[in-house]
């Protein structure tokens, strides 16, 4: 049996991306470096302003990486998914955790020490050279967040959110719908997008009513996902 789970961990940890093209010793010697961690939905992995000494491989499952406001009010800095990872920063300035990461479904991940990780990186410059690529990607996303919140309107940025998450999470179906296999409360997806909650329930029921979307137990489905898409461009 631990043979088994050792191999399902191994082809999970090669699809990451910062891994991808490592020879099999590499990522054999990683997972042996690592430890492995399973967490139900609605944990949370760390808080903000915790001590930061390792970083996380994300092998499969979800999560939101988050802070809250001085009012208590959350704000969704990311989404990610199975093949990211996340806690990296505090492992360079060794400084405390800038975000809270909860799990938004049952997630597994590998989860290797400050030391065993920049071992890592001297052993491997190209792992060195992903992560600069990634970090790059990532400050690129924030400079388009606070475009997005200054130049459009609730309602784009709340399309062009859902689009962003049915390539993500999306499984299409035989009518060409697309079904985002998260479950996301309205209040969870106005934090996302940084608008009011009423504001989100308000285009919602527009883009039903207009046959746009649909709801399947939580889940939001794009019944007419190229309608959507135009919709964000239109907007933008």
């Amino acid at each position: 049996m631990e043979n088994k789970i050792e191999f399902v961990d191994f082809e999970l940890l090669s699809r990451c991306w910062l891994l991808n093209g490592l020879a099999r010793e590499a990522l054999t010697s990683i997972l042996g470096s690592g430890s492995r961690r399973r967490m139900d939905a609605k944990e949370i992995v760390f808080n903000r302003g915790d001590t930061g000494t390792e970083i996380y491989f994300l092998l499969s499952g979800g999560v939101k990486v988050s802070t809250l406001s001085r009012e208590g009010k959350e704000i969704i800095f990311d989404v990610l998914v199975a093949g990211d990872f996340f806690g990296d920063m505090s492992l360079f300035d060794d400084k405390p955790r800038t975000g809270t990461v909860t799990t938004l479904v049952p997630s597994a991940f590998l989860v290797l020490g400050k030391t065993k990780f920049l071992d890592l990186l001297e052993k491997f410059p190209a792992v060195s050279l992903r992560l600069i690529k990634t970090l790059t990607s990532r400050l690129r996303l924030m400079d388009t967040f606070l475009e997005d919140v200054l130049f459009l309107d609730a309602e784009a940025r709340l399309a062009k959110r859902v689009v962003a998450l049915s390539r993500i999470f999306g499984q299409e179906g035989k009518n060409g719908e697309i079904k985002i296999d998260l479950k996301m409360s309205q209040q969870e997806m106005a934090n996302l997008v940084g608008i009011a909650r009423e504001s989100v329930n308000k285009h919602f029921k527009g883009w039903e009513k207009s046959g746009v979307i649909g709801l399947d137990k939580g889940c939001l489905i794009l019944q007419q996902p190229q309608l959507l898409e135009s919709l964000v461009k239109q907007l933008s």
